[in-house]
């Protein structure tokens, strides 16, 4: 698993990765222990090779936050380990191969949506992002998402394991070489029909009545560990200018900057009079009237009273002499030459980093250490209505997608099933992690969220990688990790739904219901045996 994954890996091992464990499971099924101890070395490998670059991150203190690596795949390879275990443990009750197999691909499938719902959200290592690097595998994305990709993934290898069995008890040679064919012919029958599709989506003929829109990516190259905090704001902003003067027109344009440029944090009261804001403003209006600013920064929301939000927490205020409540959002704005200044707060944030995952349960056990990894101490707020920007003179809308929402399939379709949204932006600040696969496994995820809802991407990286993403998942153009540059490209627009975008992650929702109809199949069966043991008993 951890040499098919990527960005280095090839994702043909995926597909037999798991055979030693669904073997081995076949002659331990009534060990339960056992089955826990092998799933869970499994599982910890895995992701512990995936992952290994969360251990770049740092503490406050600049010290190496171990724990930022630990904890996340410690947990993961758990709940994976009980998911297996708890199908082995069906499998044993049923006492029916067939049947145990379909319930361990329905409940892995609820599994990997969990992971994209709860407080505890890590959907890096959902199976079906292993194709990240290989887009061409995946073109049916479109229609099944991610989870498509991971039931594909078990198929084949229960499918090769099942023909290992079969030949370890009748011997016959060539049964096994005709199941392993057929198995691999799954693997190259789903490509085919990928590249099919890939080759005959023809950007020219599909562009042929759309728009376009002229969109400038900014790079600004920051680190966000020993420069970010320590660069003044006004020289920050010269550098922005800097980079926008290489390609700004008078013709109308979306300029993109990464996540949290400023430390100044802004007030959401008043904010069109903020001055950084005021100086963008003031800067478009002589360089380029019809030209919005979009970047990423730090909005505050101040109260009176502690029960307005659940999030903010006590300052004391110089100005008033008293206690206040204050919510702190990741947020990206849209400034143009209007006064209306757009907004949107960070949905899906980054457990421990950005919000305390149950933190009624698990606060009075852990204290702050979860809020300490990424370079904060306090739980930030989050939008449960996500916002779509609007180009008011393109008359364009924007999904503004923050950093780890673009990991999330379901929630960023949402943007185009129910808005009609025409472009996805993206910004982000991969620096934390360093020179390591983070930045770029990153980067690879979004190329997925470009092919389910067919839509071009613009995404902006503090430190890299910036890049244009085309409908079909391909980079158009980019700038390396580490270097400081821009983009500029003229992209297409669409307000085509795909039939993902229309559905999202409807195969959860079937192996949901297939999941409850063999609990319950599983529950009548040991019924009905538990009444024969108590009949063959009373018969002796």
């Amino acid at each position: 698993m951890g040499l098919g994954w990527p960005t280095d890996g090839c994702p043909i091992y995926l597909f037999f990765a798991f055979i030693p464990l669904l073997y081995i499971e076949n002659y331990l099924n009534r060990s339960l222990f056992h089955i826990l101890l092998f799933s869970f070395i499994t599982f910890l490998t895995w992701n512990s090779i995936s992952t290994w670059w969360l251990s770049y991150a740092k503490r406050v203190n600049g010290t190496f936050a171990i724990e930022a690596f630990l904890i996340p795949v410690l947990f993961n390879a758990f709940f994976m380990s009980i998911i297996f275990s708890f199908y082995s443990w069906i499998k044993k009750n049923i006492r029916d191969r067939k049947i145990g197999y379909v319930f361990l691909i329905c409940l892995w499938i609820l599994f990997e949506k969990m992971h994209l719902e709860w407080e505890l959200s890590w959907p890096w290592l959902n199976l079906g992002n292993g194709f990240a690097t290989h887009t061409e595998w995946i073109q049916w994305y479109e229609y099944t998402g991610i989870l498509g990709g991971s039931i594909w993934i078990w198929i084949v290898n229960i499918g090769l394991t099942e023909s290992i069995l079969k030949y370890k008890n009748d011997k016959d040679i060539l049964s096994l070489y005709y199941k392993i064919l057929f198995n691999i012919g799954i693997i190259f029958f789903m490509i085919f029909i990928s590249n099919l599709i890939y080759i005959r989506y023809n950007n020219k003929e599909n562009h042929q009545y759309k728009r376009t829109a002229n969109i400038l990516i900014l790079q600004p190259n920051i680190n966000p560990y020993n420069l970010k905090y320590h660069i003044s704001t006004s020289k920050l902003i010269s550098k922005l200018k800097r980079l926008i003067d290489q390609k700004i027109y008078k013709k109308p344009m979306i300029i993109i900057a990464p996540e949290t440029m400023f430390t100044r944090k802004i007030q959401i009261k008043n904010i069109s009079k903020n001055k950084i804001i005021s100086i963008f403003k003031d800067y478009l209006k002589k360089k380029s009237p019809n030209t919005v600013f979009i970047t990423g920064v730090e909005l505050v929301n101040l109260y009176r009273d502690k029960n307005e939000s659940e999030t903010s927490v006590p300052i004391f205020s110089k100005k008033t002499g008293d206690i206040q409540w204050i919510d702190i959002f990741n947020s990206i704005i849209q400034v143009g030459t209007d006064e209306k200044i757009e907004f949107h707060h960070k949905s899906k944030l980054v457990p421990a980093v950005e919000t305390f995952p149950y933190k009624k349960i698990l606060s009075p056990i852990l204290g702050n250490v979860l809020l300490n990894f990424g370079g904060t101490v306090m739980e930030l707020g989050r939008e449960d209505y996500p916002s779509v920007f609007h180009h008011p003179y393109l008359g364009i809308k924007i999904a503004p997608i923050i950093c780890y929402e673009s990991v999330f399939g379901e929630y960023v379709s949402n943007f185009f099933r129910k808005k009609n949204v025409e472009l996805m932006i993206i910004i982000t600040n991969d620096g934390w992690w360093g020179v390591s696969q983070g930045h770029k496994q990153h980067m690879y995820y979004a190329r997925i969220r470009a092919i389910e809802n067919r839509k071009y991407i613009a995404r902006s990286a503090n430190t890299g990688i910036s890049c244009f993403i085309d409908e079909k998942g391909d980079i158009k153009s980019y700038i390396p990790y580490g270097k400081e540059g821009v983009l500029y490209d003229k992209i297409y627009l669409n307000k085509k739904k795909t039939f993902y975008t229309k559905n999202g992650d409807f195969l959860s929702r079937i192996c949901l219901l297939t999941t409850i109809i063999i609990l319950l199949y599983t529950f009548y069966s040991c019924q009905i045996l538990h009444k024969n043991l108590i009949n063959s008993n009373s018969n002796f």
